[in-house]
C-alpha cells in the first residue's frame, strides 16, 4: 500500500521580496482606492477653515473645540429657518449621469435632539430642485451621520449643484465634520481587491520521497472543503423531517443558527416546564454533518418576544432577589450548561438597543451579570451583541456606544452581532457602517442577512452587492442568512430557493459567489517537487496522483497569514521496482537495473521489472 504523510510549516520568504510583494499590493489598493473613490470635497474636515464652504442663512464658522476627527469643524450658528446650513458647490465636481455616495457627521448645539439632513440643490434646464439624500435624528450629546446617494440627472444646462447640511429648528446651532462625497461606481473592483488581499494568501507544496527528496511530475489536485470564513444561515425543525431541506442545508452552508428553537420561549414557555428536545435534535444533526453551531439567544429584551409568566412574576431592582431575578438566573444556568461546548457562540441578551424588558425590571447591572455569568459557564463561548439598524440603518453610533457602556462595566464582550435584515443595499454604505463597528476592535458578525424585493433579479443583486461587501471586510467573520426557502422565511420576497425547491436567480447569485471564493486548483510538481497556488483561507483535500498510484493526504488548513505557507507531503509509492523512488518506472530505473542485472538480478527479475515498466 502506498504511505502518504505531511508536515507542515510556516516560514516567511525573503524579507526583501516580502516586503516589496506588500508595498505593490498597497500601491495597486491605494491607485483603485484614488481612481474610484476620490472624495470631491474641497476641505472635508475644515482643517482649512472654510475654505470652499460657505453659509446662508446663518453664520459660519470653524470650531476647534468640538470635532469629529482632526483639529476642527464646521460650525454653523444663528440660523434662522431650518434650511439655514454650511453649503458647497459641486459644479464641474459631480458628473451629469453619474452616482455619488455622499456622507458627514453632525453635532447639534441648543437643542438635546434635532432632525437632519443631508440635502443636493440641482438648478438646470428644468428648474431648481431639492433632494433629501438622507435625514435622521441627531443629538448634543454624540456625532451623527448622515448617509446616502445621489444620481446627477441634468435636462438642459446645469448651473447650480450644491450639498448642504440642514433640519434643526431655527436657533438651533450645529456642527459639521468629515464630508464626504465619492463616486459610487468601483465599489466592485474595490471589493475585490480587498477580497484578494485579506481573504487569501500564498502558499506551496512540496512533494519529496521517503528519503527526503523531490518527486517531479505528480499531480497535485487542491480542493478547499471548508471555509475559514462562516457561510451560514438559520435553521429550524424542518430539517429533522423535510430531505430536501436537509439536502439543500448540508450542501450549502457550514454554520448554522436555530431560528427559535434555543430561545427562552421554544425552551420554557410555560413556567417550570423546560424542554430542549428539538433543540438537541437540530444540534446533534448539525454535528452529525459537521456543521458550526452559534446560540441565539438566552434572552431576548424586547418586551413583546417575553412570555407571559415572565411579564406576570414580581421583581425588585438589583441586588435583591425577587422571582424575575430567580427565573433569570435559572435560565442562565439550564440554557448555557445545557448548550456548553456545542454552541461557539451565544448571542446574550438580544436587541437591548430596541428594548429594555429585563434593565427596567432588574436595574441597568443586569445587562453586565448576563455577559458575565454567560462566561462562567462557559469560558470558550464567545459572548455577543446582537441588533438591527446598525448596518441596515442609522443606529449604528448608538450600537457602538452601547457596547461600549458595556465593556466599561465589565462585560465581557467578544463579538459584534449586526442583523442586516436589509431595505436597500448600498456597498459603500453597507462598507462605511461596518468600518465604524470596526472601531470597537471586536469581530464582526452579519447574523441575519436577507433583503426583500419581488423582482428576483434586483434579490439577487442585493445579495451579491451585500455578500462581496461584506466579504471584503476585514472585521467581518460571518454571514449568515435568516433563511433560504421560500416556505419557511420570516420575510416575503426574500428567499433564495422557491417553495418547489428550484433555485430562483438569488440563489444562483449565491452559488456562484461559493463557487468564486472556493479555490480548486491542479498542477504538476515540478523538478524540485513544488507546486505553487494561492488560495482562499480554509481547509483543504489534497489529492497526489503518480501512474499507477493515487494517494490523499490529510486535510491540510490553510490560515491568514503574510508569508507563504509551506506544506511538505512525503510521498512512498511503494512500487518493487521504482529504484530511484521517483514514483516513476522508467528508463532511469532500467539504467540502474542494468548495472546491477549480472551481479545481483536474473531473467526472473527482468520480466518483473518488464512488467512494471511505464506505471
Amino acid at each position: 500500500m502506498s504511505k502518504l504523510c505531511q508536515t507542515v510549516k510556516d516560514t516567511p520568504v525573503n524579507a526583501f521580496l516580502l516586503s516589496f510583494g506588500l508595498a505593490a499590493i498597497l500601491l495597486c489598493l491605494f491607485c483603485s482606492r484614488a481612481s474610484a473613490a476620490d472624495n470631491l470635497v474641497t476641505n472635508p474636515g475644515f482643517e482649512s477653515g472654510t475654505t470652499g464652504w460657505y453659509g446662508t442663512g446663518c453664520n459660519f464658522t470653524t470650531s476647534t473645540t468640538v470635532f469629529h476627527s482632526g483639529s476642527r469643524s464646521g460650525y454653523a450658528y444663528s440660523r434662522t429657518n431650518t434650511w439655514s446650513s454650511i453649503r458647497q458647490s459641486m459644479l464641474g465636481k459631480m458628473e451629469a449621469g453619474k452616482t455619488y455616495y455622499i456622507s458627514g457627521w453632525m453635532k447639534l448645539e441648543g437643542a438635546s435632539s434635532g432632525n437632519i439632513n443631508v440635502t443636493v440643490i440641482k438648478t438646470d434646464g428644468s428648474g431648481t430642485s431639492y433632494t433629501w439624500v438622507a435625514s435622521t435624528t441627531g443629538y448634543d450629546n454624540q456625532w451623527t451621520k448622515l448617509e446616502g446617494y445621489y444620481t446627477v440627472n441634468v435636462t438642459g444646462t446645469l448651473t447650480e449643484l450644491a450639498i448642504y447640511f440642514e433640519g434643526p429648528a431655527a436657533g438651533v446651532n450645529y456642527y459639521l465634520d468629515d464630508v464626504n462625497v465619492v463616486d459610487a461606481g468601483g465599489w466592485e473592483e474595490e471589493a475585490n481587491a480587498r477580497i484578494e488581499q485579506i481573504r487569501k494568501r500564498n502558499a506551496q507544496i512540496t512533494v519529496v520521497n521517503q528519503f527526503g527528496s523531490p518527486v517531479a511530475g505528480v499531480e497535485v489536485d487542491i480542493n478547499q472543503v471548508k471555509h475559514q470564513f462562516a457561510f451560514g444561515s438559520c435553521i429550524n425543525y424542518r430539517v429533522l423531517s423535510d430531505a430536501n431541506y436537509a439536502s439543500f442545508f448540508k450542501d450549502h452552508f457550514e454554520w448554522a443558527v436555530m431560528e427559535n428553537e434555543s430561545k427562552w420561549y421554544s425552551n420554557e414557555y410555560t413556567q417550570g416546564n423546560v424542554t430542549y428536545t428539538t433543540a438537541d435534535n437540530i444540534y446533534n444533526w448539525c454535528a452529525a454533518n459537521e456543521i458550526t453551531m452559534r446560540g441565539h439567544c438566552i434572552y431576548w429584551e424586547v418586551e413583546s418576544a417575553v412570555q407571559d409568566w415572565i411579564k406576570n412574576l414580581a421583581y425588585a431592582p438589583l441586588p435583591a432577589t425577587s422571582p424575575l431575578r430567580t427565573a433569570v438566573e435559572n435560565r442562565m444556568n439550564s440554557a448555557v450548561n445545557h448548550f456548553k461546548g456545542k454552541f461557539v457562540h451565544w448571542d446574550v441578551d438580544n436587541e437591548m438597543l430596541h428594548g429594555s424588558f429585563y434593565k427596567d425590571r432588574l436595574g441597568d447591572a443586569i445587562h453586565p451579570w448576563m455577559f458575565q455569568a454567560a462566561h462562567a459557564i462557559d469560558p470558550n463561548c464567545k459572548l455577543f451583541v446582537n441588533d438591527y439598524s446598525v448596518v441596515s440603518g442609522g443606529e449604528t453610533e448608538a450600537y457602538k456606544a452601547q457596547i461600549q457602556d458595556l465593556i466599561d462595566n465589565n462585560a465581557p464582550v467578544q463579538g459584534i452581532g449586526a442583523q442586516c435584515h436589509m431595505g436597500a443595499i448600498e456597498p459603500l454604505t453597507v462598507y462605511s457602517r461596518l468600518e465604524s463597528l470596526a472601531d470597537m476592535n471586536l469581530p464582526i458578525w452579519c447574523t441575519e442577512y436577507d433583503f426583500a424585493a419581488a423582482d428576483e433579479n434586483v434579490r439577487a443583486d442585493g445579495l451579491e452587492k451585500f455578500y462581496r461587501t461584506a466579504f471584503s471586510h476585514p472585521s467581518v467573520e460571518g454571514i449568515l442568512m435568516w433563511g433560504f426557502w421560500e416556505n419557511s422565511h420570516w420575510r416575503d420576497d426574500c428567499h433564495i430557493v422557491n417553495a418547489d425547491w428550484t433555485l430562483n436567480e438569488a440563489g444562483r447569485r449565491f452559488e456562484a459567489l461559493m463557487n468564486e471564493w472556493t479555490t480548486n486548483d491542479a498542477n504538476i510538481s515540478d523538478s524540485a517537487g513544488k507546486v505553487n497556488f494561492k488560495g482562499f483561507h480554509g481547509s483543504y483535500e489534497i489529492t497526489l496522483t503518480v501512474p499507477g498510484v493515487i494517494t490523499k493526504t490529510s486535510t491540510i488548513e490553510l490560515e491568514p497569514g503574510q508569508t507563504t505557507a509551506e506544506y511538505t507531503l512525503v510521498l512512498d509509492c511503494g512500487l518493487t521496482w521504482d529504484l530511484n523512488s521517483d514514483c516513476h518506472v522508467n528508463i532511469i530505473d532500467l539504467d540502474s537495473f542494468a548495472n546491477g542485472w549480472l551481479t545481483s538480478y536474473d531473467f526472473v527479475d527482468f520480466a518483473s521489472f518488464g512488467s512494471s515498466w511505464g506505471m
